[in-house]
């Protein structure tokens, strides 16, 4: 067992060396509430990735040694401080006793595909050692620089699909630290009142929050250099996760306070009635993490420093924290009344364009003016009328 400690992210690089049959165990606990090893990646349907892959199982099979696969961990920090006086048989030990959801593959997805196919044919390579990477932390955010970094220049894979590996640590971290609901597609459950969200959406709202743009194609590759270039950067910033946790906590807040009020009018026509239907929409969502984004962090290109990005954080959050006392000393009218959904209805029915596009455009400049008027309005109506 080889260690190092990145300082930087704040990681332990731990090489080690696992038989065929003891990795494909472990891989296999990891992913198996997770649709499979092969479902989390896109197929390589390009020739020439297809004829890489080929010349990978042949020389697999021939007895080349692949470059180690990377497997990201998350550990408590008790056990993270113990890790720089630890041998490889308590090592092994910490890594069987870790919740299987807080192990990741951030890089050898299509080395460990290559490996399956290779054992198809040859079932006598089970017994073969491989080179296996652990890149140990406390933190999620550390493991998602990694995994973008490392992916870097290779094959083009789906951004959205790179944070899906690890998202399942980072809606454990939400759950820990956070008030927020977080609905899982396996859950089956839809959203009953505010507070709650889709994990594939909170995804979303983690982009774009990263990029600081509020159109973002969850299908763009992350060979696209700005996108790519931007995201790294944000996770570069040590308390990117904490802070992305922080917004989407507010978001919920808000949410609660305006599920209290309930439209008793059944025949009133419009997108949005009760007051839980604002953040049911994904663009209202989207518009708010945004504007908090390019308020905390700085517009794309903008490098702010991690305590000005702190202080900016801390001066929203005083800010709507006024707002929020303001909302829960109302009656359910009254927040109607905040609302003002009438407004907000007859102006995003007039759209123009792509519904989805102008509708975050629409909720972006809303929410900027909520935000640079420090959320110091008597009613949304300004917000409305921004667009």
């Amino acid at each position: 067992m080889d260690k190092l400690k990145d300082e930087g992210v704040n990681c332990y690089s731990i090489m080690t060396k696992l038989t065929i049959s003891k990795y494909l165990d472990l891989i296999q606990s990891v992913y198996e509430n997770g649709g499979g090893i092969e479902g989390q990646r896109e197929p390589l349907k390009t020739g020439t990735a297809i004829r890489i892959r080929k010349r990978m199982i042949h020389d697999f099979r021939s007895g080349t040694v692949l470059p180690p696969i990377v497997l990201g961990v998350v550990v408590d920090d008790d056990i993270f401080n113990r890790l720089d006086n630890i041998d490889e048989k308590a090592f092994f030990k910490i890594i069987d006793e870790t919740p299987k959801e807080n192990i990741s593959i951030i890089d050898g997805m299509q080395r460990t595909t290559a490996i399956t196919e290779a054992i198809k044919d040859s079932e006598d390579i089970i017994n073969r050692e491989m080179r296996v990477e652990y890149w140990v932390t406390p933190n999620t955010n550390s493991l998602i620089y990694r995994m973008l970094v490392l992916n870097t220049g290779q094959v083009p894979w789906n951004l959205r699909r790179q944070l899906e590996t690890v998202f399942r640590s980072v809606i454990k971290e939400i759950n820990k630290n956070t008030e927020v609901e977080i609905l899982e597609v396996n859950d089956a459950k839809r959203r009953s009142r505010g507070g709650q969200f889709q994990a594939d959406q909170v995804i979303e709202l983690f982009l774009v929050f990263g990029t600081r743009k509020e159109k973002i194609d969850t299908k763009e590759r992350l060979a696209e250099e700005f996108t790519k270039q931007d995201f790294i950067e944000a996770t570069s910033d040590t308390e990117f996760t904490s802070m992305f946790y922080t917004v989407l906590e507010y978001l919920a807040k808000f949410d609660k306070l305006f599920d209290k009020y309930k439209n008793s009018n059944e025949e009133e026509e419009g997108q949005f009635k009760n007051g839980k239907d604002l953040f049911a929409s994904q663009s209202a969502c989207v518009g708010f993490v945004t504007a908090i984004a390019l308020k905390v962090l700085g517009r794309p290109g903008i490098k702010y420093s991690e305590e000005q990005q702190q202080s900016n954080l801390n001066s929203i959050k005083n800010h709507a924290d006024l707002l929020i006392q303001k909302l829960e000393s109302m009656d359910d009218s009254a927040i109607g009344n905040f609302l003002d959904f009438d407004t907000l209805n007859e102006l995003i029915f007039r759209k123009s364009g792509k519904a989805g596009d102008f509708e975050k455009e629409f909720f972006l400049k809303a929410f900027d003016v909520l935000v640079e008027d420090n959320f110091s309005i008597p009613v949304m109506t300004p917000c409305w009328r921004a667009y």
